[in-house]
């Protein structure tokens, strides 16, 4: 069984998924208990997690997996290679912002739109950006709370001019970059050139049965709810 487990893991490895349509076989292998037990112990000894949704299998590398996922240089590098770490919390909010906006809903079912348009989460992150400015002092609890320089992320996407989408460091291309990164993960797709984005299966298979648990859900509202009173008065 360990030959099967092995493919298995190869394929994972490869596509980051194992989909019960269009990997039969290997889907199959994976149904078995043995074959299920051997990577139980690849999940503990190699520090991923398997994702089972019922009809796809995902790789999901834990949080301190530098070798399947990303080390902190790397992700900085994918933005640009003089991205700063300013540059990598500010392309994290906007993930969240993004991530927020899909499944923020609050009853049974959390996806709450099929689509975001772009002016819309440009509009969002400025409302955000400004009451982070405005409300220091709620700022700063913040950020003693979660370790993260909230007013520093503000400043930097406050000091962008809108531009377009081939200026790298305007607001546009900083939201370029962010949709390509969640592109190249199969997370979304984008359309009308760049003023449109939508979610795939991947990203509703992962937030839906792992990442939307309710520890996180009140996280992203605590950081994303931030400055809303500020900008309705």
């Amino acid at each position: 069984m360990l030959r099967e487990a092995l493919a298995v893991y190869h394929k994972l490895l490869k596509d980051g998924e194992l989909d019960a349509k269009r990997d039969g076989e290997l889907y199959l292998e994976f149904r078995k208990e043995e074959v299920r037990q051997t990577l139980s112990q690849f999940e503990e000894e190699l520090s991923f997690r398997l994702l089972d949704t019922g009809k796809t299998i995902y790789l999901v590398p834990n949080q301190d997996n530098e070798v399947l996922g990303y080390t902190p240089k790397e992700y900085r590098q994918n933005i640009s290679l003089d991205a700063r770490l300013a540059d990598a919390y500010l392309q994290s909010y906007i993930f969240m912002m993004i991530f927020q906006m899909f499944y923020g809903g609050k009853n049974t079912n959390p996806i709450q739109r099929e689509f975001i348009q772009t002016k819309d989460l440009m509009e969002a992150l400025d409302q955000k950006m400004r009451g982070y400015l405005e409300d220091e002092e709620h700022t700063r609890e913040l950020e003693r709370e979660k370790d993260i320089n909230f007013g520093k992320i503000a400043r930097l996407w406050e000091s962008k001019q809108i531009g377009d989408w081939n200026l790298r460091k305007s607001k546009y291309g900083t939201l370029s970059r962010a949709y390509h990164q969640l592109e190249q993960e199969s997370l979304i797709r984008i359309f009308e050139e760049g003023q449109q984005i939508r979610r795939t299966k991947r990203m509703d298979d992962l937030f839906l049965y792992h990442y939307l648990d309710e520890e996180r859900i009140q996280d992203l509202h605590k950081i994303l709810g931030q400055g809303e009173e500020n900008a309705e008065d």
